[in-house]
């Protein structure tokens, strides 16, 4: 099962850094429209289903309350995405016509982004790190006596 986490948490960071990239293609779509967002958005969706597969891997691999915790802060982070930008949206209309106080909150989107980049990371490194403790344990048992 903890390789199984390691492998969400990889996807989840994998998804993460793919929205970076959606992000990028809808700032710089020419002409800009709000089509140029839908990836992106779709994306958001998918940090989020994953980052619920994530945890309830954490969880049945019994990894522990802080990489349980890094496995399901995406969820958390996304939703917190979702306000920020709602809230430019309904004090600044449009992506592309936004300024002064909506302006700045969506700037905070980006920031807050970089925090779930660094909590997906985070979380894989923690994956890893339980995965080869868990490997480098001695079996127990009949297996260990075959192992011999």
């Amino acid at each position: 099962m903890r390789k199984i986490l390691v492998i969400t948490s990889a996807l989840v960071l994998v998804v993460v850094l793919a929205q970076f990239y959606l992000a990028g293609v809808g700032a710089f779509s020419r002409p800009p429209t709000e089509d140029a967002w839908m990836a992106h958005r779709a994306g958001a969706a998918a940090i989020m289903a994953l980052a619920v597969v994530n945890t309830i891997v954490a969880a049945l691999a019994r990894a522990g309350g802080r990489t349980i915790a890094f496995a399901a802060l995406p969820i958390g982070l996304v939703i917190v995405q979702f306000v920020l930008s709602a809230m430019s949206s309904a004090l600044g209309g449009s992506t592309i016509d936004r300024t002064g106080l909506p302006l700045y909150l969506v700037a905070l989107h980006v920031v807050n982004g970089l925090a779930v980049l660094s909590i997906a990371i985070r979380g894989l490194l923690n994956a890893r790190r339980l995965a080869i403790r868990a490997a480098d344990e001695p079996a127990s048992g009949p297996q260990r006596a075959h192992a011999e």
